[in-house]
Order: structure tokens, then sequence, then C-alpha cells
């Protein structure tokens, strides 16, 4: 399976909310670098501490978050997602604009780095 076509499976299932399913493309040594002042600021390696992050996100927004593909950019062994997320509040929806760059290695997802459009508001408001 190419880079490009395991994005598009891991991106349709998280789109539609199977985690299970999103989860199984990440290698056990998977090392993801996530920005910013948060909890969860830094370099961690493996598939738990991604798991951790994204389950955390998804369970303060009780899974109230739109995804937005803007554009995948893929090569031989990297794939970038441009998305527009949108994590739904009780106010005023926070809307969020990122690049996510992943390393694909043997069909698995083994590097995620996440670069955000604006990181003062997911500091602010994500954390």
């Amino acid at each position: 399976m190419t880079p490009r076509a395991l994005m598009t499976e891991y991106l349709t299932a998280a789109r539609r909310g199977d985690w299970d399913t999103a989860f199984g493309f990440f290698a056990d040594d998977l090392e993801v670098r996530i920005p910013g002042r948060g909890p969860f600021a830094g370099r961690h390696r493996g598939k738990a501490a991604a798991v951790d992050y994204i389950s955390t996100v998804r369970e303060r927004f009780a899974g109230r978050i739109e995804l937005e593909l803007i554009d995948m950019l893929a090569s031989d062994d990297r794939v970038v997602l441009v998305v527009r997320e949108r994590f739904l509040t009780d106010g005023d929806p926070i809307e969020i604009h990122r690049a996510n760059a992943y390393r694909v290695r043997d069909g698995r997802i083994v590097g995620i780095a996440i670069f955000e459009g604006d990181q003062y508001v997911v500091d602010e408001r994500l954390h």
C-alpha cells in the first residue's frame, strides 16, 4: 500500500469515528512531536503516547470535532495532511488549521509531527 493510500484509509477511519481502525495504522514505536506549551507538548515515543493525546482531546470535546482535509501531499515515505478542524463547544466553536507530517514505513505510520497554524489559539483553547 502506498503512503497516500494508507493515509487515505487512516483519514477515512478517523473521520467516521472508527478510532480502533485508525490507531491500527500506528507503529508500536511511533514517534510523535506535539508543539506548544500544553501538557502533551514535546517529543514522545510509542503508539500509546499518540493514542493518549488524541483520545484526551476527543474526550474533552465529547467527540464533537469536525475534520476537513484541505490538501494531501505525498512522497515515497512521507505524507502531509493540511487540515481544518472545528472543535464544537457550548459557546463559539474553536477552528484551527494545521499541517500534520507523517512518516510511513512498512504499511504503518512511524512518525507524526504537528505544525499548528496558530499555536497561541491551540495552547489557550485546546489544552
